[in-house]
């Protein structure tokens, strides 16, 4: 009897195991057909669904086959076979999961392929796949209620580093400081190269420089040649300060990296860098190769960089260098406000004072750019006014030609009677009735020049020389 049990016994497990191997044959030939695009597709697909119709794992196998091919209606129809299949019914995880991305890469209804994550996580909480897609195709309508999907994640997928995807969902909406927050928070050592590639530029863009240092060193680790982590080292050292580090990456770029091309604001960066160490050949040299690469579309802007350019060779006191490039960035930029057009009557202030054979030349066109500035921007015309008077009293030996009585005189008609005076404001009045105190004391009109000394008392109690003034007998 034993005999005949297990023989009995051994047909049955080699039918079994008979079914089991045509069924998984019919699976890989179906399988196959699809990558292949056999022609007889269909028909491999339909034996390999009748010999595996109670299988939901060969069943999206079948449906993944079809939707890598991007035939998305017999990926759902396929889907839809392995939902059933599941047991219970209509609760296979896997299924939902494709219906949700056959939905976001192909549909036009982001809430009904969220749907479909959200069911997905349902009936497999412990699946990080789920709440990553819903994170993924929420984070349009709010990517807020993403990151909270993928808190709640934490607590079925405790493995699962919540932060550096919750800053990559972040990132894809364009939220750079949200995105920063949570990459640091992040462990940076587990972090492959694309996230660290969002690490090092959220970091950078969201002014935390030696995060983005520390994020930049650490995609060097994995691509030594990588021009995006190798630009941003350079960057931030710069932010840092770190000038002589940065002049190292200023070689690793431009030699020792896989980038193609150099962008005008590498080379105006770079020029930065070479400003900072006083090394004024090479910062000149990479001013002129940003300036030959701007255009329309760039970053940086043509007038930002001949600002620069204009500024470096004051600080050197080559005013002629300055004045040029000064006049090429008023030139071609839009929308020219006071500021800018003080900044020329500055340089040319400077040069008259620092050249005496050009003295009365130059601070004479200062004096007239403040006055011009004054009557172009009203809102600025007292200190404009102010600024007029302050430069033209350059020119005067001790007042005797008294030149700087009209704009002096200007600033008293314009604040004198003004009741809300800023201290600023109160700064520049007083300096004008100083002006006209002594004025009119060395032309001995001393009656005014008391008079100006009560004004002057009027801001500043304490003001000696009006006080010395005031008590003449």
């Amino acid at each position: 009897m034993k005999t005949i049990k297990y023989l009995v016994m051994g047909v049955m497990l080699a039918g079994f195991s008979a079914t089991a191997n045509a069924q998984e044959a019919e699976l890989n030939a179906a399988l196959d057909g699809i990558k292949s695009k056999a022609p007889n597709v269909a028909e491999l697909a339909k034996t390999a669904y009748k010999k595996n119709k109670k299988n939901p794992e060969a069943l999206i196998k079948v449906a993944r086959a079809f939707y890598a091919q991007k035939d998305t209606a017999n990926a759902a129809l396929f889907a839809n076979y392995a939902n059933e299949a599941g047991k219970p019914k209509y609760q296979f995880a896997p299924a939902y999961l494709l219906l949700g991305d056959i939905e976001s890469a192909y549909g036009t209804d982001g809430g009904k392929a969220a749907g479909y994550y959200n069911q997905a996580i349902n009936f497999d909480k412990t699946n990080p796949e789920g709440y990553k897609k819903w994170a993924m195709v929420y984070r349009k309508i709010s990517p807020s209620q993403a990151a909270a999907k993928l808190k709640e994640m934490k607590q079925y997928c405790p493995n699962e580093d919540i932060d550096a995807f919750t800053a990559h969902i972040y990132m894809l909406a364009g939220d750079e400081k949200q995105a920063y927050e949570n990459f640091a928070k992040s462990d940076i050592t587990k972090l492959d190269k694309s996230y660290l590639n969002e690490f090092v530029r959220c970091s950078y863009f969201t002014g935390h420089f030696e995060d983005a240092l520390r994020a930049a060193e650490a995609g060097l680790k994995l691509e030594p040649r990588n021009p995006t982590f190798t630009r941003l080292a350079m960057f931030s050292n710069y932010e840092l300060k770190n000038y002589e580090a940065a002049k190292v990456y200023i070689n690793k770029y431009f030699n020792e990296t896989d980038s193609a091309k150099f962008s005008e604001y590498d080379h105006f960066y770079t020029a930065l860098i070479y400003q900072a160490l006083e090394d004024k050949v090479n910062m000149y040299a990479e001013y002129d190769k940003a300036l030959e690469l701007v255009n329309d579309s760039s970053m940086i802007k043509r007038w930002s960089i001949l600002k620069s350019v204009s500024d470096s060779y004051l600080k050197d006191k080559e005013f002629d260098n300055a004045i040029k490039y000064y006049n090429e960035y008023l030139a071609c930029k839009p929308d020219v406000n006071f500021d800018d057009e003080e900044g020329l009557a500055i340089i040319y202030s400077k040069y008259g004072e620092a050249d005496p054979t050009k003295k009365a030349e130059y601070i004479q066109k200062a004096v007239d750019l403040f006055r011009a500035a004054g009557e172009k921007f009203p809102v600025q015309q007292v200190y404009a006014t102010y600024m007029a008077a302050s430069n033209v009293n350059k020119l005067d030996d001790n007042m005797k030609n008294s030149l700087a009585k009209p704009d002096y005189l200007k600033v008293i008609e314009l604040l004198g009677s003004k009741a809300d005076r800023t201290k600023g404001e109160d700064i520049m009045l007083k300096t004008a009735y100083h002006y006209m105190m002594f004025n009119s004391y060395i032309n001995k009109n001393v009656a005014g020049a008391k008079d100006y000394a009560g004004k002057i008392l009027a801001i500043d109690p304490e003001y000696k020389p009006a006080l010395e003034i005031k008590n003449l007998k």
